[in-house]
């Protein structure tokens, strides 16, 4: 790969990152809310960070401000010293709302290329997804605001997994 080919991937990331961050809250926020929503409902403020890639006090002052926004409750963890985190019925809608967000500006993309590119750039992102999703825990991460549907996973479709 030639300095230019990586300058090139490199600009698409951020510009697709610039397009994604258009449609929703913060980052750790969205990411947040999107976990909870499908896979992550009952998550502890650790499993939260680890996804969000927090320190744990960054994961609490999240929680409190999800909370305070009313998208997400705190109830009982698995021990006394836990909480467990769930959407609130708010909270599922603002995770819905950035999943369509997300999946709008991403087709909008993937528009600008022909239905042959767009076939060689889906082969193309599975191959570096399966292996980026090789490396310890990356699943949480890699997936952290996919739409569980529309990627596949449970078909077993899911380049990650």
């Amino acid at each position: 790969m030639s300095a230019r080919d990586a300058n090139l991937l490199g600009a698409l990331a951020l510009a697709l990152t610039d397009r994604l961050a258009a449609t929703s809250p913060s980052g750790s926020a969205a990411e947040a809310l999107v976990t909870l929503y499908d896979r992550g409902a009952g998550s502890s403020i650790d499993e939260l960070a680890r996804v969000c890639a927090l320190s744990h006090s960054g994961a609490v002052r999240l929680a409190d401000r999800l909370a305070a926004g009313e998208v997400v409750e705190r109830r009982r963890g698995a021990d006394q010293r836990s909480a467990a985190l769930y959407l609130t019925p708010a909270g599922r809608r603002a995770a819905r709302r950035i999943l369509a967000g997300r999946e709008a500006q991403m087709r909008a993309a993937m528009a600008l290329l022909t239905g042959d590119q767009q076939r060689q750039l889906t082969e193309i992102a599975e191959v570096i997804l399966a292996g980026l999703g090789a490396e310890p825990d990356a699943e949480r991460r890699l997936c952290r605001l996919c739409d569980l549907d529309a990627c596949g996973r449970r078909r077993g479709e899911c380049p990650v997994r």
